[in-house]
């Protein structure tokens, strides 16, 4: 059969695109697979200790084939987890401050089509040190401040006319979201987002007729939680009535109700370090609520204290306060519940003593708390620094001053600092201080007077 011109130029495409696409297929199999990211990325400096290591492959991988050529000098502990071409590490405690860090994937990994990694990857990036973040003045106008604790450098943050209320930096400690008082009568209260240097200020929620506030972000970055309340006219003013959660996409901006139902009472939302759990308080039950978003499951603990406790840095036990019966009087324990077992067990000792704002290492190995010792006829001492291991073991005391109230307890990222909130019961119009206490105890300075709500910028 003779071949018209047509089918000559049609049959000749054919063959010319089939040696592209050989060509193309033999190049990229010179080429291999490319890491296309890596983070933090090559040569950082001052990257976050709590910074996510990551790397980004051009396409699907054999994931063992990583994994087993994936090395970190020093070792950092925890296991590789991966999200569509990405591996990423979930490390069991936060990076080393000031150390330089070296990852290295050896060649050979290979794709889910059988293409490799030709050469081995090298790449490096150092942290920084943590710095405090607080709330000054206490006794005014509040804003944002960072403080880097070895030499007391001190850079304020934000200029907001009318103060902030609260604030939680993102987890891996890039932004800060804080709420923002609009004017100086009982206010609206927004929700802002800025850079961890106080650049790129932008509103995330206007909450008109509404306070929204206690905001707490979700473990990848990308979600807060938040309190609405909208504000009730009262005899003397407007005052704000029942708490609501919210959700906020840090990147849309779009937000909605964490309930369909939008009479569900609910307080201060606290993520879980880890994973997709959301703890509150439901003041309507009296309970602890913990909700599992990802697999849609609710549990409840009770509690008439209305504090939700503190997270294990694994997500899978909380630690919260609770009233219970002693000697005819009723005194605040300790309680873990695990998340897994679904069992409850006291953490402190029950008796004449209130046990509250505990607050979890993030090492995980133990947990600080403020103890206020009932003293009979002397009265009420101010709460003092606690330690104990979270089974209730090694419990030891870190103050002995009565005079003193210690609270607003907020571990450095290494686990070794605790920044604590204090001031003095008998002085007149006490300014609080806050202070730098090393977790053994050998340690201790004031670091601010007139400040508040201590955390860290990792």
């Amino acid at each position: 059969m003779r071949l018209d011109r047509m089918d000559r130029t049609a049959i000749g495409s054919i063959l010319a695109l089939t040696l592209l696409i050989a060509f193309f297929i033999a190049r990229g199999d010179r080429v291999g697979v490319r890491i296309t990211q890596t983070s933090p990325a090559m040569n950082a400096d001052r990257a976050p200790t709590r910074s996510l290591i990551a790397i980004t492959f051009s396409e699907p991988m054999s994931t063992t084939t990583v994994e087993q050529r994936l090395g970190i000098t020093p070792p950092v502990p925890g296991a590789w987890r991966w999200n569509g071409n990405t591996v990423f590490l979930s490390a069991a405690q936060p990076l080393q401050p000031d150390t330089r860090y070296t990852i290295t994937l050896a060649s050979g990994a290979a794709s889910v089509r059988g293409r490799q990694v030709l050469h081995d990857a090298t790449w490096t990036f150092r942290t920084s040190h943590p710095r405090l973040i607080y709330l000054a003045p206490a006794s005014g106008i509040a804003n944002l401040f960072a403080m880097d604790p070895r030499d007391g450098a001190t850079q304020r943050l934000t200029d907001e006319p009318y103060g902030i209320y609260d604030f939680a930096v993102s987890p891996d400690g890039s932004h800060i979201a804080y709420s923002a008082d609009r004017g100086a009568e009982y206010p609206e209260r927004d929700i802002y987002i800025i850079n961890s240097d106080g650049s790129g200020r932008e509103r995330l929620v206007k909450c008109d007729g509404q306070v929204c506030q206690a905001v707490s972000w979700s473990p990848d970055g990308a979600r807060i939680a938040f309190e609405r309340r909208g504000l009730v006219q009262g005899a003397v003013g407007r005052s704000p009535g029942p708490g609501r959660i919210w959700l906020a996409d840090v990147n849309t901006k779009e937000t909605a109700p964490l309930f369909g139902d939008s009479q569900q009472i609910a307080s201060l939302p606290r993520y879980a370090p880890i994973g997709e759990k959301l703890a509150f308080y439901d003041g309507s039950t009296n309970n602890i609520v913990v909700l599992d978003l990802a697999a849609d499951q609710r549990i409840e603990l009770p509690s008439v204290l209305g504090d939700p406790g503190t997270w294990s840095p694994d997500g899978n036990q909380l630690i919260y306060p609770e009233l219970e019966a002693f000697d005819a009087g009723r005194y605040d324990q300790l309680l873990r519940a695990d998340l897994i077992t679904n069992i409850i067990t006291p953490v402190t000792p029950l008796g004449p003593a209130r046990n509250s704002g505990a607050a979890w290492s993030p090492l995980g190995d133990v947990v600080v708390f403020g103890r206020q010792e009932i003293a009979g006829s002397s009265g009420i001492l101010g709460p003092q620094m606690w330690l104990i291991g979270p089974d209730g073991s090694n419990m030891r005391q870190l103050t002995s001053e009565p005079e003193i109230s210690h609270g607003a307890f907020a571990w450095s990222p290494d686990g070794q600092w605790i920044a604590v909130q204090r001031y003095n019961l008998l002085e007149i119009n006490a300014l609080p201080e806050l202070w730098l206490f090393k977790a053994d105890g050998s340690q201790r300075r004031r670091l601010v007077t007139d400040g508040t709500q201590p955390a860290w910028l990792p």
